[in-house]
């Protein structure tokens, strides 16, 4: 009997081990064009990660995004998407054509410096469709209630269901200290940013891997973290969304947006 409890302990245990996030739960539909900086990476015209528009050519998204171009198939950055259902005038594809990981970052583990900037192959054409997020000042520590968006799925449970329109869901910063509590042991460093509520009421994980958590001021938008890890199963209680903190890589994405060519 002790083995067969240690074995369903172990089975526990392993069931709320974190693993890359692919979630929006409890979101709701967003406005067409609402979040003309998301992009949806898609290999075979298949969506796979979100990312955000941060200058007419260059990409922010998940280190752990990277494993289909590391392993050299063609990846497409498609901006003004909304509705993958129905045909979209307004979208543009571009092929990623260059990519950067953070060098500290082991891919395709759940981790701090889950960071990569992508470069597309032509500039895209800024539009009230496509445009960019800004960045935040070097540093700057956020709070206040952030939107993420995302075609993640819109499941509670172990099975994913994946919408076709994109949603959105809105999230406030957790202190950190409160989420280094919540993960204990878990890989939450100071270069992340933790977003969600104790209670989990708001039945939200976290958008698609590599999708944007936005901070909406009255005067600007900008960009505070980037979505990289959760627990399993979503959206329950003390389970907070892991971001990446993307005040803490600024000087690291500028280096990136120099490399024109």
């Amino acid at each position: 009997a002790p083995l067969r409890l240690a074995l369903v302990l172990l089975l526990a245990a392993t069931a709320v081990l974190a693993k890359p996030a692919s979630k929006i739960v409890g979101g709701v539909p967003s406005g067409e064009h609402e979040f003309p900086y998301q992009i949806s990476l898609q290999q075979d015209r298949r969506h796979f990660c979100g990312g955000s528009l941060i200058s007419d050519r260059f990409v922010l998204t998940a280190g752990h995004c990277t494993g289909t171009l590391i392993s050299g198939l063609t990846v497409e950055a498609v901006a003004g998407e909304h509705d993958f259902s129905a045909p979209n005038k307004d979208a543009q594809r571009r092929v990623v054509d260059e990519f950067w990981v953070h060098e500290d970052y082991v891919v395709g583990m759940v981790a701090p410096n889950d960071i990569a900037v992508l470069r597309v192959d032509r500039p895209y054409e800024l539009n009230e469709f496509v445009n960019l997020i800004q960045l935040p000042g070097k540093n700057v520590l956020h709070d206040g209630v952030c939107v993420i968006s995302g075609w993640g799925s819109v499941s509670f449970g172990s099975f994913p269901v994946y919408p076709d329109v994109l949603q959105k869901a809105y999230l406030p910063i957790m202190d950190q200290q409160q989420c280094v509590t919540i993960w204990e042991g878990g890989p939450v460093a100071d270069s992340n940013v933790c977003a969600g509520t104790v209670e989990g009421n708001s039945g939200v994980c976290s958008g698609d891997s590599g999708g944007p958590l936005v901070l909406e001021g009255p005067q600007h938008k900008e960009q505070v973290g980037i979505v990289s890890w959760g627990g399993v199963p979503c959206g329950g209680p003390n389970n907070p969304g892991v971001f990446v903190r993307v005040s803490y890589f600024i000087d690291w994405i500028e280096d990136k947006l120099a490399r024109k060519d």
